[in-house]
């Protein structure tokens, strides 16, 4: 992901704020039908978040945050890179001098913190412990060897070690809900992360899988892992003929990734393609993506709540990339936000302030899991969206987003809701996020983007991260209720009617 999205990061630097050109003439209509669902709204976006690497779990503010993720949105696992390096301490020299000793300590520290807020691990066995590899060749700033291992026997014995040990300490019936992916981006850049070819990875997914699975079959082991929906069939096709097992499908979709984002649907387009490959009923599991701008502003906002609605159906987990800025693959710099093109999209900064990103997904959590009939279709308009959830209560959103360096403008709408109960007595509030509200960006430029926060200075930032409620007017006619806002460009507004 770090290659990547350096060689993407400088593209965007020219255009980090699009200034919306005044409204056009005319509001654009919608008509919201509450009592015409036309699908589950499944929350699959909640199902895993991704992280910096494991050994930073150990620290007291990933903590922190990442218990106030869970409470304000409730992801219910985390993934992360990096639980076999070497900082993990996982594999050691034993104590009498012969060989290797396994251990599981930091490992437990982690799983256990994650236990006890209700998370679960989405476990990413790798990358290689130096003690087990063919070479030396490392990625990032924490030195994750990348190369295969010395010996298939040494890695097959970790890993069926690994899974006993989180049988004897959590209980099958727990280790039987966990997911295990093995490894991260074989494919990428293309041997950042994996030093062997395509072949070598199969084997390893192989030899993993048995090990795996030889604790208990029930064990849920997937992958190819691999950036860009990449291998697919051929990694279905060489556990078919090889007898290799697989419980889920898991690869990484970013806007950056060739041919890049030509249109707003790019996204959903390249995830029906991997959905049509695997077929209808094997879990699809994307367990990276992310704006890949590394974009601190409501455009981050409004593209995970587009690309969240547009792939809804088509997934069954979606993980954002990452939770927070404290990340370590270039290592941890300390400023508040981006700023010159460093490769971080957390929810939160390094200080655990909530980005524009991050009020989404709360607004998201908040909705109920029925989607409801809006016309027009959401992908109609050049640039807005709209789309309702009902539960209890009718929860619109209404999104102006396009791909970047392509035209967009605030944008007026005229939405009517129909099939409430009492129209006379609904009641209505928006929250906005743009570049005055849920948006703490601007008033850390205002301070003169101090690269390092005072407490006080804390405080007042996350003060404007905060979503607020506003009234909004609703027009009441006979059965139906509507109101009218203006949306800025590459921003969104949540309209919550309740009775």
């Amino acid at each position: 992901m770090l290659a990547r999205l350096r060689t993407c990061a400088l593209l965007c630097v020219a255009s980090y704020f699009i200034i919306a050109s005044e409204a056009q003439a005319g509001p654009k209509v919608y008509v919201v039908d509450t009592q015409n669902v036309t699908a589950a709204w499944t929350h699959f976006f909640e199902e895993c978040v991704g992280s910096g690497h494991a050994a930073l779990a150990l620290r007291a503010d990933y903590q922190a945050q990442m218990s106030r993720t869970v409470a304000d949105i409730g992801f219910r696992r985390v993934r992360f890179h990096g639980l076999f390096v070497d900082d993990m301490s996982v594999v050691l020299p034993a104590a009498d001098g012969n060989g290797v000793q396994f251990s599981f300590f930091n490992v437990d520290r982690i799983f256990d913190f994650l236990l006890s807020i209700g998370m679960r691990p989405l476990v990413e066995i790798g990358f290689m412990p130096s003690l087990l590899a063919s070479g030396n060749q490392t990625w990032s700033h924490y030195d994750a060897n990348v190369t295969p291992p010395n010996s298939w026997l040494q890695w097959a014995n970790l890993t069926r070690s690994f899974v006993e040990h989180l049988v004897e300490r959590y209980g099958l019936d727990e280790i039987l809900t966990w997911n295990f992916e093995v490894w991260n981006e074989p494919n990428c850049c293309p041997h950042d992360f994996w030093t062997g070819s395509q072949a070598d990875y199969f084997q390893l997914f192989a030899v993993t899988s048995r090990a795996a699975k030889s604790v208990d079959p029930g064990i849920r082991v997937g992958g190819p892992a691999t950036a860009m929906s990449a291998w697919i069939e051929d990694f279905m096709t060489f556990c078919a003929q090889n007898n290799v097992s697989y419980d889920f499908i898991s690869t990484h979709e970013y806007p950056t990734d060739p041919p890049g984002p030509e249109t707003r649907t790019f996204f959903r387009d390249a995830l029906m393609r991997t959905r049509a490959t695997v077929g209808p009923s094997m879990p699809l599991y994307y367990t990276e993506y992310d704006d890949a701008y590394n974009d601190d502003t409501s455009y981050s906002a409004a593209f995970a709540v587009f690309q969240n609605y547009a792939v809804n159906g088509v997934v069954d987990l979606l993980s954002w990339w990452p939770f927070s800025d404290i990340f370590e693959e270039g290592g941890l710099y300390p400023d508040p936000y981006d700023i010159d093109g460093l490769p971080v999209d957390g929810l939160v900064n390094v200080y655990g302030i909530p980005k524009p990103s991050y009020r989404a997904f709360e607004l998201m959590h908040w909705t109920g899991t029925q989607l409801v009939n809006t016309t027009p279709d959401f992908f109609a308009d050049p640039t807005v969206g709209v789309f309702a959830v009902t539960g209890n209560n009718t929860s619109v959103f209404v999104v102006n987003w396009n791909v970047k360096q392509q035209p967009i403008v605030a944008e007026t709408v005229n939405v009517t809701v129909t099939g409430l109960a009492d129209p006379s007595a609904a009641r209505a509030v928006a929250y906005y996020i743009d570049d005055t509200h849920a948006n703490a960006y601007p008033t850390w430029l205002a301070m003169g983007s101090p690269a390092y926060l005072t407490p006080k200075q804390v405080a007042v930032l996350n003060a404007a991260s905060e979503l607020q409620p506003e009234p909004l007017a609703l027009t009441v006619s006979g059965n139906v209720v509507s109101f009218v806002l203006t949306v800025p460009a590459n921003a969104l507004v949540n309209v919550i009617i309740s009775q």
